[in-house]
């Protein structure tokens, strides 16, 4: 599913949303890099050497704040970048986890910054893609209090599978653990449960999505609401952009 644009081919819709003079300049900025899973983007409290704009495969954003087990609060897929601290010149405060191979662009952490210096309307709108990246990890605070861990873990496996091109899901019960804080007991639980259900099919290292509109009910309101709200933050032309990259 790769799109052609002026500057080249990506399907990351940050860079196809944009607008065209930002584009423009930060392609050239652009190199085309593989991301091999459980490996780590950046490390909470390490300065970056580059940003990273993902054009397939899924990333974790995980808080490992309380020094315990890490947990996932985000999730990033060709929707988004790594790197959003570099747009303030701060420090990451979590971690970036590859839970799913797959490839992405990457620019220099300086000739970003100085991208992002010199436009304001490339800082207004990475701005807007942070604000949408909060909004995912508050409704991920509410999920982990108010729904069970069956309905966190369909729900993970939703917007996991929202930024794949498959139903084929390449996830281990310890991914699925890290996922959702919990035991690996309770996720094997919950995956049987899920399967009895019809819903998803489980292998050995891998789930498939059967029945999606299913699971989605099954989640209730815990699916969608971050959905929705990314694309009004991130407004119409982000919409085109993910009509373009079909």
């Amino acid at each position: 599913m790769k799109a052609e644009t002026s500057f080249g081919k990506t399907t990351n819709l940050l860079l196809l949303g944009m607008g065209v003079q930002e584009r423009l300049r930060l392609w050239p900025l652009c190199s085309r890099r593989r991301l091999p899973a459980r490996t780590l983007l950046e490390r909470t409290g390490s300065r970056l050497a580059s940003v990273c704009f993902i054009e397939s495969g899924v990333v974790s954003s995980l808080e490992t704040g309380d020094l315990r087990e890490p947990i996932e609060v985000g999730v990033v897929g060709h929707e988004g970048m790594i790197g959003t601290a570099a747009i303030a010149n701060l420090i990451p405060q979590r971690d970036a986890f590859i839970q799913i191979e797959g490839e992405a662009l990457f620019v220099d952490i300086g000739d970003f910054q100085e991208c992002v210096r010199s436009s304001l309307n490339l800082r207004t709108y990475l701005s807007r893609y942070v604000q949408a990246q909060m909004v995912q990890i508050s409704l991920a605070a509410s999920a982990g209090v108010r729904a069970s861990v069956q309905q966190r873990l369909a729900r993970k496996l939703l917007m996991y599978r929202d930024r794949t091109p498959t139903d084929d899901l390449a996830l281990t019960h310890e991914s699925m653990s890290l996922m959702l804080g919990v035991r690996r007991a309770s996720i094997t639980h919950a995956v049987h449960n899920l399967e009895a259900d019809g819903f998803i099919r489980a292998q050995r290292g891998l789930i498939t999505i059967r029945d999606r509109p299913a699971l989605e009910k099954y989640c209730g309101r815990f699916y969608g609401v971050a959905e929705a709200r990314y694309t009004e933050i991130m407004g119409t032309t982000h919409q085109a952009a993910a009509l373009c990259s079909i």
